[in-house]
């Protein structure tokens, strides 16, 4: 593939010589890694003119680049990881770069490895213009004469000629959308070069590179598991390399749902579209891998615990950190399977932050945590029998088990016979007695004996609930309803609603399956951590409101996800129960069935003997004539009426016909419309007198006074009196009436000290003063504003006018040179020491280190030195927002999300709500002219601002500068130096003689030689000795040796090279080798040898170029001369240089540099060698420059003879060793340090020597100003410093745990039943407790009314006797009460009906007993339909070993069989 790019630069530089017909071609063939790699053209002391950085190269790729210009560029390329372009190195194929002329010479060439970049510099000359043209065959104009690319032409291109799309569903759950297509591979133009795609949700488009001819591409669908109902259209669009585009691609795939597709294994899922082998019962590979399920069950902390399981060569199955789990766990138990090695089998490891294990009960919770890890067939493979394990468990290697697929159940598969086993799963042909269908209730009305089967209701409506508390949607949550083959789709809810309903008709009798579904969104994966399905609840009802299935808030937390809809695999549970549509049976309804009685009722079938007769009369106890003998109301009654009989009265009723004096109102008169002036609220009766309202200001002394107002609104303005004229001097703007006081306004001086005072002048303007004082400038108080001489003038007296200092001068006014003494403390041990004091005053303090800062945590106000401040750091502590702050430990609730995008409002896609900037886009503007002197490779926008080249010297010092250019080119400078070439420090550079020179000594200069001169300083001649081989007929012999040191070796002669066939391992003088004849054998190279007979790879190919190493562009790569070689023009090439020539080409070293230094003679730095005076110049400053001396003077370079010797001592009068003769102190000093010297005391000083009374003893406490609890009178923590105020009362509602200051918080528990819809709801209640609340059982009968179904003897009652239930309280049901109230007796069989079972406790956690009266055979199934247990008069059942589950018991007597559900939990 080629990448081809023309141009046609025209670039007008005069030091670039260009000529028409300079084209250079650039070829650049990429390596594996392209985006490394960049190259760019720049003429001589320049910026590039061009550059090319293209990150979206491709690798492998050819690319050609043409561009116009000649004379001498420099050429480079560059790679940023540093290997050049030799990705052969890292297992690819190295690329290689190459300049060529017109004239098809190669300028520069290379290939491989050149590091991080290569630079040559390059003469472009002219060559006969280049042939342009089609170089692809396939194309329309192809040109075989042409050499360099042109553009070709192609047929149009017409799209697609076949296309179609395909979906594979993947093992993941994932589907894999592939799109194919083919296209006309012979026409460039049909050449695809990227591919399109989107969907109809939004999503995309993008677009994809494609590679040459590519026919096909694919895209990844859903997320782990797509919905059931997922119906997505997926969209692809190829685009060509004209840049048309081929028709639209469309498909919907289906669902890709893994699961057990078989319809008669307990695990089916009817909405499975690929079997993942679960209907045996486990999905891991079972050649490989055994199947375990691990449950975890957390105590009250949570988040302390961490666990991994791992597995042999499969690593980490899984793996929780601490603080993956949050008080939202606290008790829940999650399920977990793994598949593991059969042979490596697993180890568990457990973690504990805190270090008590999950033991939750040692550290004041109540709970204990707990982990089982179960095998495939139910069993215990490993639990934890030590919840306070500490900080680590370990479970050991522990082994898995093969799932054996359930044995066969024998029995009669026909459910229309009596012997029907609803667990069989093969015929025995113990079918034999057909069901009699009929009402099989000996207490119903149509009750038949012969019926061994009710005639139940075949099919009913159920009304399916799903509910959301949260109000924000189930996301990509689904029920599924199965039943009987009939797949009653799927059910969600979107956010906004709290509820919804739909409506489905169950057949009954046979098990309907709710299947939940928790898939990750495949469309939006950013919306689906909007929805949290740990409010999501359902439940299945029938007609009457009876409860089905019932799964409550957060039923499907037990995922090992938390339930949150950001979990990183898809899950479905099943729940299953067995409709009731009820039956024939008719209650037998007692009662009088006599139609003439009074208590006849229509719908009893059997007469009980209570009919009575009717009496008719006034039956309404509240009527006037009220008939209390009457039982049938005959129409007569009169209602009473109570009321005011009183006419006069305002409330008389002519209507009653009972008085009541109470009630009556006397008429009052007055204005009844409230509106009004005078509106009487106490008036029942209006008398016309109304007045209307009129607003206004009712204050006769107002300025604004209304006469006709009665009612005052507040508008009243009070008169004011004053000058009303706006022109008059006087005039007050807040006056409303005018007094007559305006003043005409008179402008003038109004000051009576000025010169021109004017007496009737109001307004002041141009007063003229005199300006007294002393206007003598050499006075001492010479006034600069006087214009009249008073007289005052003083002398100027200069000196110390201070009268504190030593050198007061009292007649002084002009202060100047006063000299003080500096009082201060003089130790500098001290805290307070003053370096500048001469007198100490006995103020110096000893140093205290601690944290000075009263505002840290760690304030020590004792300590006036300041070290280890400790502050508190505030900010957003949570790793996972924009602003988190890794120093900070207290969160201040400041954290932000991150947000990616532009957040600069220069930029074109600017986003206000961005906080981590990317991908801005901005207009670069600048000059965008190559050739111009300001030329900004970086901009894309020409602001107009470039200016041209200027060459001349821009150095102000030179002597020919040219304050015009810009370009720095040619300045020429003086160079001092010793000139004399016949000199010993002849300065070839310099041009100006200094007076330096130095006469030549020539003779040996090495003192290691035997004619060593001391005085030469140019060496010649010397002579040393020379050690070596001396024998001329050695193998070493050394011709330059004067001296033998024994190192000879005898001369033998043979074969010295390891790689011919002849050679001689003791040979020194090689003879007579063999070889094979090595080289280029290809005569179309340049280095091929018509001598070699074995190729070896060397070949080179004929590269063209200057060949003359003498000439300035001699190419060293070259191997064929072109004749383009240019001579060499020496000179100064630096620019900077004084005698820089910008005609040369090659440096010569005959630049002469500026000599920078001191000029001046006089000063002690005087350099004679500089030519320019750098500033550096030093004055003599005479003192004492001996560093040795007391008084020496680090300022004085020039000894003037005052130095006075160091006499050490201890110089403070203070101090016990105290010298008067020391003038310098020796750090000798012993002084008293007063302080605490008592190491047990608070404030104790290690420092102090002398105790002085001061100590202090330790308080602890917390002394943190900042806490709850903090003591003043502490001065040491004890670390019981308190931040968190709240409820510390473990007893109260909203106890905080973390709390450690009660701030009056708490709040009492009232325990109460909080369910709105229970008949004792307590709204006072704030915690719920639902064994208070009293439900109705919505029975006919019971110990009270209503009937409670909290009760729990009232509900063991109507489980184990649903007659007492749906029948009649009778008084078998009243001793099955009486006897659970008094505990159960053992003699419950007397209470149980004929065909009764009792079970009890139901649900259990490990005992279940069993009450009968009959014989009969008991059989247990369990959840997964596994028979657990199975005998004849089985009176009890322990099920603490077995799982959770619901179990189905079967009790079989009289060949009849009845079912029960019990569940363990």
């Amino acid at each position: 593939m080629k990448k081809i790019q023309i141009l046609l630069l025209t670039i007008l530089i005069p030091f670039l010589g260009y000529t028409q017909g300079s084209w250079i071609h650039i070829q650049l063939m990429t390596d594996n890694y392209p985006s490394e790699t960049s190259w760019n053209i720049t003429p001589p002391g320049g910026s590039p003119i061009i550059i090319e950085n293209d990150s979206n190269m491709l690798p492998n790729t050819m690319y050609d680049t043409i561009v116009q210009l000649g004379g001498t560029i420099i050429a480079g390329i560059y790679d940023s990881f540093g290997d050049g372009l030799g990705s052969s190195q890292w297992g690819g194929t190295d690329g290689w770069f190459m300049i060529s002329n017109a004239c098809q010479d190669t300028l520069m060439y290379v290939a491989g490895d050149f590091g991080d970049s290569l630079v040559q510099t390059l003469t472009v000359a002219p060559c006969a213009p280049p042939t342009f043209g089609c170089l692809d065959p396939n194309g329309l104009n192809y040109d075989s004469t042409a050499y360099f690319p042109g553009p070709c032409t192609y047929p149009t291109c017409g799209g697609l000629l076949s296309d179609t799309v395909q979906q594979t569903c993947l093992p993941t759950g994932q589907t894999l959308v592939q799109f194919f297509w083919q296209n006309d591979i012979s026409n460039g133009n049909c050449n695809p070069v990227r591919f399109w795609y989107w969907n109809e949700n939004g999503v995309g488009p993008f677009q994809y590179g494609l590679g040459p001819n590519q026919q096909d591409f694919a895209v990844y669908a859903g997320n782990g598991q797509m919905p059931p109902n997922w119906s997505v259209e997926h969209y692809g669009m190829v685009e060509f390399a004209d840049s048309t585009f081929s028709d639209t691609m469309a498909y919907t795939p289906t669902s890709c749902i893994a699961g057990c597709t078989d319809p008669t294994q307990p695990t089916f899922n009817p909405w499975a579209t690929f079997d993942d082998g679960s209907c045996s019962g486990t999905t891991c590979d079972t050649n490989t891998t055994y199947q375990i399920t691990m449950e975890i069950t957390f105590d009250n902390w949570p988040s302390e615990t961490g666990w991994s399981i791992t597995s042999g060569a499969y690593g980490i199955l899984q793996e929780e950190l601490p603080g993956a789990y949050n008080f939202n766990d606290i008790g829940q138990t999650y399920t977990y399977t793994f598949c593991v090695d059969q042979t490596a089998g697993f180890e568990l490891i457990v973690t504990d932050t805190y270090g008590d294990g999950m033991a939750g009960t040692t550290s004041g919770g109540s709970l204990d945590g707990m982990i089982v890890i179960y095998d495939c067939l139910g069993d215990t493979i490993w639990y934890m029998d030590n919840p306070g394990f500490g900080n680590i468990l370990y479970s050991g290697q522990q082994f898995g088990v093969p799932c054996l697929s359930a044995p066969p159940v024998y029995g009669c598969t026909d459910d229309d016979y009596q012997e029907f086993d609803p667990l069989a799963t093969v015929d025995d042909g113990s079918c034999a007695n057909l069901h009699v269908y009929g009402c099989t209730d000996p207490s119903a009305f149509n009750y038949d004996p012969n019926a061994t089967i009710n005639d139940i209701v075949p099919d009913c409506q159920y009304q399916l609930w799903i509910g959301d508390a949260g109000g924000d949607g189930w996301g990509n949550s689904y029920l599924g309803v199965y039943q009987n083959g009939i797949n009653f789709g799927t059910f969600t809810m979107g956010p906004g609603s709290y509820q919804d309903s739909f409506l489905l008709v169950l057949d009954a009798g046979i098990p309907v399956n709710v299947y939940y579904f928790e898939v990750g969104g495949p469309q939006q994966p950013p919306a689906e951590v909007q929805f949290q399905t740990w409010h999501n609840s359902f439940k299945l009802t029938n007609a009457n409101g009876v409860v089905l299935m019932h799964e409550g808030t957060n039923p499907f937390a037990n995922n090992g996800q938390g339930a949150l809809q950001s979990f990183s695999f898809p899950f479905w549970t099943t729940y299953s129960a067995i409709p009731y549509c009820g039956d024939y049976c008719i209650d037998a309804i007692f009662g009088c069935t006599d139609s003439t009685a009074f208590n006849y009722i229509d719908s009893a079938n059997t007469d009980d003997g209570s009919c009575v007769p009717v009496i008719l009369g006034c039956t309404n106890s509240l009527a006037f004539n009220y008939d209390s003998l009457a039982n049938t109301d005959d129409g007569s009654c009169v209602a009473e009426v109570i009321g005011c009989m009183d006419s006069t009265a305002f409330n008389f009723n002519p209507s009653a016909n009972t008085n009541d004096p109470a009630s009556c109102i006397p008429v009052i008169l007055g204005c009844m419309d409230d509106t009004m002036f005078n509106y009487n609220a106490a008036a029942n009766t209006d008398d016309g007198s109304c007045i209307p309202v009129i607003f206004g200001c009712t204050d006769p002394l107002a300025f604004n006074f209304n006469t006709n107002a009665n009612t005052n609104n507040g508008s009243c303005i009070p008169v004011l009196l004053g000058c009303t004229d706006p022109s008059a001097f006087n005039y007050n703007p807040n006056a409303n009436t005018d007094d007559g006081s305006c003043q005409p306004i008179v402008i003038g001086c109004t000051d009576a000290s000025a010169l021109n005072y004017d007496s009737t002048a109001n307004v002041n303007f141009g007063c003229t003063y005199p300006v007294y004082g002393c206007t003598d400038p050499s006075a001492f108080n010479y006034d600069v504003n006087a214009n009249v001489d008073d007289g005052s003038c003083v002398p100027v007296t200069i000196g110390c006018t201070d009268p504190t200092a030593l050198n007061y001068d009292s007649l002084a006014n002009t202060n100047s040179g006063c000299i003080y003494p500096i009082y201060g403390c003089t130790n500098p041990n001290a805290f307070n020491y003053n370096l500048l004091a001469n007198v100490d005053d006995g103020s110096c303090l000893p140093i205290i280190y601690g944290c000075t800062d009263s505002t840290a945590w760690n304030y020590d106000p004792l300590a006036n030195t300041n070290v280890g401040c400790i502050p508190f750091y505030y900010g957003c502590t949570d790793p996972t927002q924009f602003n988190y702050d890794p120093l900070a430990n207290t969160d201040d609730g400041s954290c932000v999300p991150f947000i990616l995008g532009c957040n600069d409002p220069t930029a074109l896609n600017y986003d206000s709500t961005a906080n981590v900037n990317t991908g801005c886009v901005y207009p670069v503007y600048g000059c965008t002219n190559p050739t111009a002197f300001n030329y900004d490779v970086n901009a894309n926008v020409d602001d107009g601002s470039c200016v041209p080249y200027i060459y001349g010297c821009t150095d102000s010092t030179a002597i020919n500068f040219n304050s015009l250019a810009n370009t720095n080119v040619g300045c020429i400078y003086p160079t001092f130096g010793c000139t004399n070439p016949n000199s010993f420090n002849y300065d070839p550079n310099a041009n100006t003689d200094d007076g330096s020179c130095v006469p030549v000594i020539i003779g040996c200069t090495d003192p290691t030689a035997l004619n060593f001169d001391s005085l030469a300083n140019t060496n010649s001649g010397c002579i040393y000795p020379i050690y070596g081989c001396t024998d001329p007929t050695a193998f070493n012999f050394d011709l330059n040796a004067n001296t033998d040191d024994g190192s000879c070796v005898p001369v033998i002669i043979g074969c010295t090279d390891a790689t011919a066939l002849n050679y001689d391992s003791t040979a020194n003088v090689n003879n007579g080798c063999v070889y094979p004849i090595l080289g280029c054998t290809n005569p179309s190279q340049f280095n091929y040898d018509p001598f070699a007979n074995t190729d070896d790879g060397s070949c080179i190919p004929f590269i063209y170029g200057c060949t003359d190493n003498t000439m300035f562009n001699y190419a060293p790569f070259a191997n064929t001369d072109n004749g383009s070689c240019i001579p060499f023009v020496y000179g100064c090439t630096d620019s900077t240089a004084f005698n820089y020539d910008p005609l040369a080409n090659t440096d010569n070293n005959t630049c002469i540099g500026y000599v920078y230094g001191c000029t001046n003679p006089i000063a002690i730095n005087y350099n004679p060698l500089a030519n320019t005076d750098d500033g550096s110049c030093i004055n003599p400053i005479y003192g004492c420059t001996d560093s040795t001396m007391f008084n020496y003077n680090p300022l004085a370079n020039t000894d003037n003879g005052t130095c006075i010797p160091f006499v050490y001592g201890c110089t403070n009068p203070n101090a016990l060793n105290y010298n008067q003769s020391a003038n310098t102190d020796d750090g000798s000093c012993i002084l008293p340090i007063y302080g605490c010297t008592d190491s047990t005391m608070f404030n104790y000083n290690p420092l102090a020597n002398v105790d002085n009374g001061s100590c202090e003893p330790f308080v602890y406490g917390c002394n943190d100003i900042n806490a709850f609890n903090y003591d003043p009178l502490a001065n040491t923590s004890d670390n019981s410093c308190c931040y968190i105020s709240g409820c510390t009362d473990p007893s109260a509602l909203n106890y905080n745990i973390a709390a450690c200051f009660d701030d009056g918080s708490c709040v009492t528990i009232i325990t109460g039943c909080t369910d709105v819809a229970a008949y004792n709801f307590d709204p006072t209640a704030n915690v719920s407790d639902s064994t208070a609340c009293l439900y109705d059982a919505g029975c006919y009968g019971g110990p009270g009314i209503p009937y409670w179904l909290n009760d729990e003897c009232y509900a063991w009652v109507i489980d184990v006797d649903e007659y007492c239930c749906t029948d009649d309280w009778d008084v078998n049901c009243v001793q099955l009460y009486d006897y659970c109230q008094l505990g159960m007796p053992t003699n419950i069989n007397e209470l149980l009906r004929e065909n009764n079972i009792m079970i009890y406790p139901n649900p259990t956690r490990n005992i279940v007993n069993l009450e009968y009266k009959k014989d009969a055979r008991i059989d247990l199934y369990g959840p997964l339909g596994e028979l657990i247990i199975s005998g004849d008069n089985i009176k009890q059942i322990d099920l603490s070993e077995y799982s959770n589950g619901i179990y189905v018991l079967y009790m079989t007597y009289n060949n009849k069989t009845i079912t029960h559900k019990i569940i363990k939990q």
